[in-house]
């Protein structure tokens, strides 16, 4: 049975990295996993008193997680942590308070960054265990960083061996986790 995953990019930008990543692990999931890339450049910033009203960027995001058997979070790491368009998202759909339909989704995190840590990452970690998220996280992250410098190509194409080893083990270890729901 296929598994659908929704997958949120905390960059819109047209050269993003990240972006491009999220489409690399399009090309590369397992039958098993079927990725779906959800726009969320378009959200109104979060408002609650927005949660009363009819917003439909709020409504087609939250639909596609409803929908979602897993997420997937690719964000750039913007001073050190993660990127306010993810936690933006992260936010929108944990409301209105006592609805958030984070709970018990299984997640993945990736980022493409020029440092090389996980800070991005860790950070998104801690997010998801929070009570208004409580979601299961895969241990391997799919984090390729420091290697911007001729990791894709002008199609977009990652070409960067390393960063492909990277993420195969990524795709590898987030479709073993999600076996398991």
């Amino acid at each position: 049975m296929t598994k659908h995953i929704a997958v949120l990019v905390g960059s819109k930008s047209q050269t993003s990295v990240n972006q491009r990543l999220a489409k690399h692990l399009q090309k590369i999931a397992p039958p098993s996993l079927q990725l779906t890339l959800v726009d969320i450049g378009d959200l109104p910033l979060y408002d609650r008193d927005l949660d009363t009203q009819d917003v439909p960027a709020y409504t087609r995001v939250r639909d596609a997680i409803k929908q979602a058997d897993g997420v997937i979070w690719v964000t750039p790491e913007h001073n050190g942590s993660y990127s306010a368009m993810i936690k933006n998202a992260i936010d929108v759909i944990s409301r209105p308070a006592g609805q958030s339909l984070w709970i018990g989704k299984p997640l993945g995190l990736a980022s493409a960054n020029a440092s090389g840590s996980n800070r991005a990452v860790d950070a998104l970690r801690v997010i998801a265990s929070g009570t208004y998220i409580n979601m299961p996280v895969c241990p391997f992250a799919g984090v390729i960083g420091g290697i911007f410098a001729g990791a894709f190509d002008d199609n977009g194409e990652l070409v960067s061996e390393q960063a492909k080893n990277t993420l195969q083990g990524f795709m590898s270890a987030f479709d073993e986790f999600m076996a398991k729901f």
